[in-house]
């Protein structure tokens, strides 16, 4: 309990300080992963909160299709193809950070559009559609300042100049289209596979 208190004191100086915060988290403290992935799960979480609970003017989605679990991990899908694409393309451009180094800037990043999100989600409740445009701002809010700490927590744990970053960034969004792209290659020929077994045992077990 102590370790995680200590560890939310460093997500708050994260918040306000990125620089600092996210050297201390590589060069300084011990990593412990605990709250990161306390972090993550809450997120995970907020977007199943999101889809049921956002207030019925602006709820369009339908809710008796909700899957829990299909929600749960496409809301964190984006996050772990981010953390694999960068990854695998810093690997390419001397990027010192490691795996986990990353998985904690993202998970820290997170705060503020984990607060933002839930916090519009109640407020989505008692609002009219006529104030809805300041709710989306307000929400944009926690995605920019996401953004930010995502930018800078980057840059200090690979040791990038802020232009070898954005290169960097460019270069893990193709990575993420290539693995998606194979990813469903390999998923349609897994597919084609087992459709055919299939068909060769029925035939096989109607001649037999």
């Amino acid at each position: 309990m102590a370790e995680l208190i200590s560890e939310a004191r460093q997500v708050w100086h994260v918040l306000f300080h990125p620089f600092d915060g996210f050297y201390d988290v590589k060069f300084v403290r011990k990593k412990t992963y605990a709250l990161a992935f306390v972090i993550l799960f809450l997120y995970g979480i907020s977007g199943i909160l999101s889809y049921q609970y956002t207030g019925f003017i602006l709820n369009y989605n339908p809710l008796f299709e909700m899957n829990s679990f299909v929600i749960f991990a496409t809301t964190l899908f984006p996050l772990l193809l981010f953390l694999i694409s960068n990854w695998s393309v810093t690997a390419l451009f001397d990027g010192s950070g490691s795996l986990g180094d990353i998985f904690i800037v993202i998970c820290y990043s997170l705060v503020p559009k984990l607060v933002f999100d839930l916090l519009g989600v109640a407020l989505s409740n008692v609002v009219v559609r006529e104030e809805a445009a300041l709710l989306y701002a307000l929400v944009a809010v926690g995605t920019v300042w996401f953004c930010f700490l995502l930018f800078c927590g980057l840059c200090v744990i690979h040791e990038y100049t802020v232009l070898k970053n954005v290169v960097t960034l460019i270069a893990t969004f193709c990575a993420a289209v290539v693995i998606v792209f194979l990813a469903m290659m390999y998923f349609t020929l897994l597919a084609k596979v087992i459709g055919f077994v299939d068909a060769l045992f029925a035939e096989w077990s109607r001649r037999w």
